[in-house]
């Protein structure tokens, strides 16, 4: 059996859901809760970090490790294309979007959404341990002053997060053109990667969790000003997700 440790409102661990997904692999999500996750993490794979795939004993830590594991170990559905250059190109994509993308989306989106402990404790704690809820909410003050510490959330680098996810945004308009896929004429990993690190952006239900009704500000007007460059993210979402 697959099993998945995963907090669902990671965008990093939506990577790798629709890896497995795609793949058609039946698997098992574990939910954490952010802060305990930590030790439970160590102990499987040695770093504090979600997602975390386990499989006949073996514990793969990190989306993009995750899909490729998948790959060598699950023939249905590759992922990474055989072709060499192709291969490159795919790599350097998923390289891009792990680095440039995920973490700023990560960021921009909750600079604003800590601040709204109503909105933000429900998606942290969904479809978690039945006691999630009581005991993020009773350590939350503590642990958003944790997360905006580690993660260095502030004015300024929300900022430098919303220009570096514009930027990102208009190279991949500017890549496709009229393609379909970043790479090649097939659905790859690299397609996988950027359009599910953008994927909070978007807020489509494919996603997996249930997203706020309304987004306060200063959020909203930020997700309002990439809304014209997400139409590939829509088509990835409704068409292969």
């Amino acid at each position: 059996m697959l099993r998945l440790y995963q907090f669902p409102v990671s965008n990093f661990c939506e990577k790798a859901r629709w890896a497995l997904e795609i793949k058609e692999l039946p698997y098992r999500k574990v939910n954490l809760l952010i802060g305990p996750h930590a030790k439970k993490a160590k102990q499987l794979a040695g770093g504090s970090s979600l997602p975390i795939l386990e499989h006949n004993g073996q514990c793969v830590q990190g989306s993009s490790d995750i899909i490729t594991y998948l790959d060598n170990n699950f023939s249905r559905r590759k992922l990474t294309p055989e072709a060499p250059g192709e291969a490159r190109l795919v790599e350097a994509w998923e390289s891009f979007a792990d680095r440039e993308i995920g973490p700023a989306v990560r960021l921009l989106c909750y600079h604003t959404l800590l601040d709204h402990k109503d909105i933000i404790l429900p998606m942290l704690t969904q479809d978690g341990p039945w006691y999630g809820r009581m005991t993020v909410g009773f350590a939350f003050p503590k642990m958003v002053e944790a997360m905006r510490a580690y993660m260095k959330i502030n004015d300024a680098s929300a900022k430098a997060a919303e220009e570096k996810i514009s930027t990102a945004l208009d190279n991949i308009v500017e890549t496709l053109g009229d393609k379909v896929f970043l790479v090649g004429d097939t659905f790859t990993r690299a397609d996988i990667a950027v359009a599910s690190l953008l994927g909070p952006l978007l807020m489509h239900p494919g996603y997996g969790i249930t997203w706020p009704k309304e987004v306060p500000e200063p959020l909203a007007s930020q997700l309002q000003g990439f809304n014209d460059r997400l139409g590939w993210v829509e088509y990835m979402y409704e068409n292969f997700r």
